[in-house]
C-alpha cells in the first residue's frame, strides 16, 4: 500500500509543478486571460517554486507582469521586494518594501521584512526603526520584538536585547528561540547563572536542539563546572556525532581536569571531521607537551603553522618543545619567528632571551631580556635574570644598579641578594659579598651553611654559581 500512496504522490507533484509551469509561462508571455484566476496564495506558490531553484529573474518577471495589472498591490511589491532580498539586491528589495509600505503604511509584514532586508544589508540602525515603527503601534509583535532583539545582539546592546527576549517570553511563555538568545546574551555579559537558566528553559521545549547542548557545555565551562560541560558536550555529540567544535571543547574540558588522554582522543576526534582545525592541533600539541612527549608535541605544532603560518602560539609552542630538548638553535628559530609576528608579547621575548643566554649569546640575550621590561617593567624576574647575564659579560655597574633596586623592594625574595653576593665576589669586594650573602640566608635560613671564608671562598662562588644554574 505503501508503494501505490508513494507513486500517487509522486504524480500529483508532477501534476502541480506542470500547472505552475503553465501558469509561469503565461505571465512571462503576458496572457492577460489568467490574471482575474490568481489569488495571493498562487502567486506565493509561483515564487516559492521559482525560488527553491534560484530562478530570481524569472520570479521578477512574472510579478512585473502583475504589477501591469495590479499596481496598488501591497503583497506583490512585497513578493518583489523578496525576490531581490533572495538575490542579494537590498537596495533594489528596500525600494520595493516602500512602495508596498506607502501603499499599507501599517502593514506589519512589510515593515518586518524590510527590517531583515536593512539587517542582512549592514544597516542595523534603520533596520531597528522599521521594527520600532511596528511596535509603536502593534507593540506586542512578537516577529517584530524578536528581529530587534536580534538586531541590538549584534550591535553589542546586550541587555537592551534581553529586555525585549524577556517581553516575548512574557507574551509567549514556550518561545524557544528568546531562550536560546538570551543564553547567548547572558553568556557575553558574564551572568553565566542566568545563561545557564536560558539554555535549559530552551532545551526542555527542544531537548534535540545539539547547539543548544554544546552552548551549555561552553557555559558549564566558563564557570569550571567541567564534569558537567563534559556532559552536556556528550549530549551534543550523541545528537550530532559529527561536531567537530564539540569534540574540542570537550578535549578542552578533560584537559582542565589534567585528564591529557582523553583531551587527547577527542582533539584527534575532532581533527578526523576537521582536519583544518588550527586550534585542535594547537591544542593537541600543547596536551603532548605536557605529558612531556615533546617530540610528539612538536609534530603537530609543525601541522599548525604549516596551516596557519600567522599563528605565533604554534612557533611559541614548538620553540618551547625544542628547548626542553635542549635543542636551544632550533628553539630560537622558533622564538624568533614567533617576536617577529607578535612583537608586543613580552613572554615571547622572555623565551628568546634564555634560548640566547643558553647558546652563550649574551648580548643578545641582554637586548631581548630588556624587551621583556619594555613591555613588563614590573617583571622582577627578567630584571634579575639581566642582571646575572650583565654579571656573566662582566658588566658590574650595570647589573648593581638593577640589583639595587631589587634588593629596595622589601620582600622576601633572597636571589637578588644573592646575586649581589656573587657580584661582589666576583669584584673582589669581599666583605661586601659576606654581608649579603648573610642577608639572602636570614631569609632562606634553609639554605645556610658553615664556611671560613678565608679557607672556604671558592666553595661559597660556586654555590651562588649553582644557584644560577
Amino acid at each position: 500500500m505503501g508503494y501505490t500512496d508513494d507513486i500517487e504522490f509522486e504524480e500529483s507533484s508532477k501534476k502541480v509543478n506542470k500547472d505552475k509551469e503553465q501558469l509561469i509561462d503565461a505571465l512571462i508571455n503576458k496572457r492577460e486571460r489568467i490574471m482575474n484566476d490568481l489569488d495571493i496564495d498562487s502567486i506565493d506558490d509561483i515564487v516559492n517554486y521559482l525560488l527553491e531553484k534560484n530562478l530570481h529573474s524569472k520570479a521578477i518577471t512574472c510579478l512585473d507582469t502583475l504589477l501591469e495589472h495590479f499596481p496598488y498591490s501591497n503583497e506583490i511589491w512585497q513578493r518583489k521586494a523578496i525576490i531581490y532580498d533572495h538575490k542579494g539586491d537590498y537596495k533594489a528589495a528596500v525600494e520595493c518594501f516602500d512602495k508596498a509600505i506607502n501603499l499599507n503604511p501599517n502593514d506589519e509584514e512589510s515593515l518586518i521584512n524590510k527590517g531583515i532586508t536593512l539587517d542582512n544589508s549592514g544597516a542595523f540602525n534603520e533596520s531597528l526603526e522599521c521594527f520600532d515603527a511596528v511596535l509603536n503601534f502593534a507593540p506586542n509583535n512578537i516577529d517584530a520584538l524578536f528581529n530587534k532583539g536580534l538586531i541590538l545582539e549584534k550591535c553589542d546592546r546586550f541587555e537592551d536585547a534581553i529586555t525585549c527576549f524577556n517581553k516575548i517570553i512574557e507574551l509567549d511563555p514556550d518561545h524557544k528561540d528568546s531562550y536560546y538568545e538570551m543564553g547567548y546574551c547572558f553568556d557575553y555579559i558574564d551572568r553565566l547563572n542566568d545563561s545557564l537558566a536560558a539554555y535549559e528553559k530552551h532545551i526542555g521545549i527542544v531537548p534535540f536542539n545539539y547547539n543548544a547542548w554544546y552552548n551549555k557545555g561552553v557555559v558549564l565551562s566558563r564557570m569550571g563546572r567541567y564534569y558537567y560541560a563534559i556532559e552536556a558536550y556528550e549530549m551534543a555529540l550523541t545528537l550530532n556525532p559529527k561536531f567537530a567544535s564539540a569534540w574540542y571543547n570537550k578535549g578542552n574540558a578533560y584537559a582542565s581536569l589534567g585528564v591529557l588522554i582523553r583531551a587527547i582522543e577527542d582533539y584527534k576526534t575532532a581533527l578526523g571531521i576537521n582536519r583544518k582545525d588550527v586550534y585542535a592541533l594547537y591544542n593537541l600539541a600543547s596536551a603532548y607537551e605536557q605529558m612531556s612527549s615533546y617530540r610528539l608535541a612538536i609534530e603537530y605544532f609543525t601541522k599548525a603553522v604549516a596551516l596557519e603560518p600567522g599563528h605565533y602560539e604554534s612557533y611559541f609552542g614548538r620553540g618551547n618543545c625544542f628547548y626542553q630538548l635542549e635543542d636551544f638553535n632550533k628553539a630560537l628559530r622558533d622564538y624568533d619567528k614567533a617576536v617577529e609576528l607578535f612583537k608586543e608579547n613580552a613572554e615571547l621575548w622572555y623565551a628568546k632571551a634564555d634560548a640566547e643566554y643558553n647558546l652563550g649569546r649574551l648580548e643578545e640575550s641582554v637586548e631581548s631580556y630588556k624587551k621583556v621590561l619594555n613591555h613588563n617593567p614590573v617583571n622582577h624576574q627578567a630584571a634579575l635574570d639581566l642582571a646575572n647575564t650583565y654579571i656573566d659579560l662582566e658588566k658590574f655597574a650595570e647589573a648593581d644598579e638593577i640589583l639595587t633596586r631589587l634588593t629596595g623592594l622589601q620582600t622576601a625574595w633572597a636571589e637578588p641578594y644573592y646575586a649581589k653576593a656573587k657580584l661582589y665576589f666576583l669584584s673582589a669586594e669581599v666583605e661586601l659579598g659576606i654581608k649579603y650573602i648573610e642577608m639572602a640566608f636570614m631569609i632562606n635560613p634553609n639554605e645556610r651553611f658553615n664556611f671560613n671564608f678565608e679557607k672556604d671562598w671558592e666553595k661559597v662562588l660556586q654555590f651562588l654559581i649553582n644557584r644560577d644554574n
